[in-house]
């Protein structure tokens, strides 16, 4: 499907030993025989490859080919992290919170500078999937359309036990599957669930109106 386009493989650090030496196959020979085919078929691609992983020092150790990291690394690029940039993040996020807007049906979403700040100074150690887990988390228990450092929570500060959402699931559908949840939780008191979420009454039973979803059923 890629033939005269682009494959890009992402962690490519983490592929197993088993599977790297087909992968030089095709780029080497230009030619690959799809499971159940008698006869091979031509690609010809670009490559582009990421990894979190210092190559090098698995090549050294044995789980990486010597001779597919000599293949894929013609032409190496660095992308520094999160916490090299922080001039960056502010403008990150606000790409961020214009999608988390798009997405859930909310006005325009915007950050303070006491928020800028706050997001500058963090050290990032999950770089870019943070931050928009971060962005996520505070727009979900917030319903204002200017964040605060007080909205964020950081995984630093949270430890291993917080909750996170599929991978799977649109940003709308976890919304309201965790709204369900602290409702279960309450017995369906609307009253209580607001105050656990950090949101006004008024707020929940918008969301409620929403999505849906009949508080009396979780009495």
């Amino acid at each position: 499907m890629a033939h005269q386009g682009v494959v890009f493989l992402d962690e490519i650090g983490d592929v197993d030993v088993e599977i790297q030496p087909k992968i030089l196959k095709v780029l080497e020979e230009k030619r690959f025989r799809r499971l159940g085919d008698v006869k091979d078929r031509h690609v010809d691609i670009r490559l582009i490859a990421a990894t979190h992983q210092d190559l090098p020092e698995r090549v050294r150790e044995k789980r990486f080919r010597a001779d597919l990291y000599f293949r894929i690394s013609t032409l190496p690029l660095r992308v520094p992290a999160l916490r090299e940039r922080p001039e960056d993040i502010p403008m990150l996020a606000r790409h961020i919170l214009e999608e988390l807007a798009t997405q859930l049906g909310r006005e325009r979403l915007s950050l303070c500078e006491d928020a800028e700040r706050a997001l500058s100074s963090y050290p990032w150690p999950g770089n870019i999937r943070e931050l928009r887990n971060v962005l996520e988390r505070a727009v979900l228990r917030i319903d204002v359309p200017v964040l605060r450092s007080a909205h964020f929570r950081f995984d630093a500060d949270l430890g291993i036990g917080h909750f996170t959402a599929p991978t799977d699931d649109t940003l709308v559908t976890v919304e309201r599957r965790h709204i369900e949840r602290i409702l279960r939780l309450e017995g369906g008191s609307v009253g209580k669930a607001a105050e656990r979420l950090d949101v006004p009454v008024s707020t929940l039973y918008k969301k409620l109106k929403r999505y849906d979803i009949d508080h009396r059923a979780y009495l």
